[in-house]
């Protein structure tokens, strides 16, 4: 944070970006505004994934493609900005599918990151272990049911010490702090839906908008969704792609302006007019 203090409020700096903690970027802005420097935030999510019923028509291959979409919370040990820590799921096919989900997740596989048959390393540091074995601790307060993981992974070998954590799923409710706060790590918060408009009424019922997921055969509803969902990125039928050329950036207090895209251009340039006359003849006003 010194070192973006210092790069926020330089009278030599033209333009900041920052990705980062939504509570950074605040001081970030505040820093930028010092010299009115234009300032584009990527900041913090809590995105939803949503499974509707119909999902489960069929256990083939789409099925177990959601399944895959349950499971990619885990992916890059969850350290992802728009990983898809709330998993909201219909209820007519919620314990049969929620049971299938941590059988997958109970598979991943933790190892060196080299390895080839390594699905998830460790995290990143022993400050952001703490961070995520706090946050399990508050899950339990709160009453959240952890249905597998909740601890440190001891890999043994070489590998003893390190900085793993199993991949965690809690049961709740959207409005504990595990629903509601980023923890930046392998755990998943789930909870249960009725209808359309409750999993809409869920999904958007947090401070951010970066990320979320729908998931769905009827395209009017996954369509439907995708549009209500308030967040600079919906995938539909999948999860975690990122094609360079794709606009990425959040609504709400995930920050605001967008990367990736040509528009990031728009971030780093001003528009001028230059109103030119070729007349040599006054205008006749005075």
């Amino acid at each position: 944070m010194e070192a973006g203090k210092a790069l926020a409020s330089n009278k030599r700096i033209r333009k900041i970006a920052f990705t980062g903690e939504t509570t950074t970027g605040r001081l970030i802005m505040q820093y930028a505004s010092e010299n009115l420097i234009p300032v584009t935030l990527e900041l913090g999510g809590k995105s939803p994934n949503v499974f509707f019923d119909d999902v489960a028509a069929a256990q083939d291959s789409f099925y177990d493609k959601c399944l895959e979409g349950f499971a990619m919370f885990a992916l890059n040990q969850g350290e992802v900005c728009t990983s898809p820590s709330r998993a909201l799921i219909q209820g007519g096919m919620y314990n049969d599918f929620l049971a299938q989900c941590v059988k997958r997740t109970e598979q991943i596989t933790q190892g060196h990151p080299l390895d080839t048959e390594t699905m998830m390393g460790a995290q990143a540091s022993n400050d952001q272990l703490e961070k995520i074995l706090s946050y399990i601790d508050i899950g339990r307060q709160e009453g959240a049911k952890i249905l597998t993981g909740g601890e440190r992974s001891d890999l043994g070998g070489e590998l003893s010490g390190g900085y793993y954590m199993q991949p965690t799923i809690f049961e709740g409710n959207n409005a504990m702090r595990v629903f509601q706060e980023e923890i930046f790590g392998p755990v998943v918060s789930v909870a249960r839906f009725s209808d359309y408009d409750d999993a809409i009424t869920i999904a958007n019922d947090t401070l951010y908008g970066l990320g979320a997921a729908v998931w769905s055969r009827d395209g009017n509803t996954a369509y439907r969704a995708g549009r209500d969902i308030q967040a600079g990125r919906v995938w539909v039928n999948n999860y975690h792609t990122y094609p360079a050329h794709s606009a990425f950036g959040g609504y709400k207090q995930s920050g605001f302006g967008r990367e990736n895209h040509k528009m990031m251009l728009d971030h780093y340039q001003n528009t001028k007019n230059m109103l030119v006359s070729y007349s040599p003849n006054a205008q006749g006003f005075f």
